[in-house]
């Protein structure tokens, strides 16, 4: 089976490392500094990007109204039952470096229904279609890795800024059965 996606170039990579948002560090994280943060910006919902920034959330008992998260972390093996606190809405492929097309369909859904997608693939460059996909005043947390977690509240600017990412990747076709799990 073939699936449409959208591919990063190195450009891109290297612009998408740098953190879009406010960095929350590990030790300000640890100090409860995020609840602080959170709190400020008072959310109309989270979205967490990543299992180890998912799981820091369920820990501290923030609780993500959506989860993307691909059970790794870079690129090792990563053991977390999200199952237990959280329903999968949908399991989706999504390969390394891509972001298929109809992912932000996919976080809709899962913003509808509250809960968890589980991504065959990864997830990292799945923070772009989080953004679009959710209402203004929303906040969007991925991992910065090394450095701690990094907060997007979701506003126009920043939604047409994802927008234009995801215009300025290329389109391709993949066979599914090719993308590793």
């Amino acid at each position: 089976m073939k699936i449409r996606a959208f591919k990063i170039d190195e450009d891109l990579r290297r612009e998408l490392g740098k953190p879009w948002g406010l960095v929350v560090t590990n030790n300000e994280v640890e100090s409860g500094r995020l609840e602080e943060i959170l709190n400020q910006m008072s959310p109309h919902m989270i979205i967490t990007v990543g299992d180890v920034t998912t799981h820091t959330f369920l820990e501290r008992g923030i609780r993500p109204r959506v989860a993307i998260v691909d059970m790794k972390t870079l690129r090792g093996p990563y053991q977390a039952d999200f199952a237990e606190k959280m329903k999968m809405v949908c399991e989706v492929v999504n390969p390394p470096g891509h972001i298929v097309s109809t992912m932000v369909e996919h976080v809709k859904e899962a913003i509808d229904e509250g809960g968890f997608i589980l991504v065959k693939g990864e997830e990292d460059l799945l923070v772009i279609p989080s953004i679009i996909a959710s209402p203004e005043g929303a906040v969007i947390a991925y991992g910065q890795p090394g450095v701690g977690v990094v907060l997007i509240k979701v506003d126009k600017d920043k939604r047409e800024k994802a927008r234009e990412l995801l215009r300025s990747m290329r389109e391709v076709e993949l066979d599914v059965d090719a993308v590793p799990g």
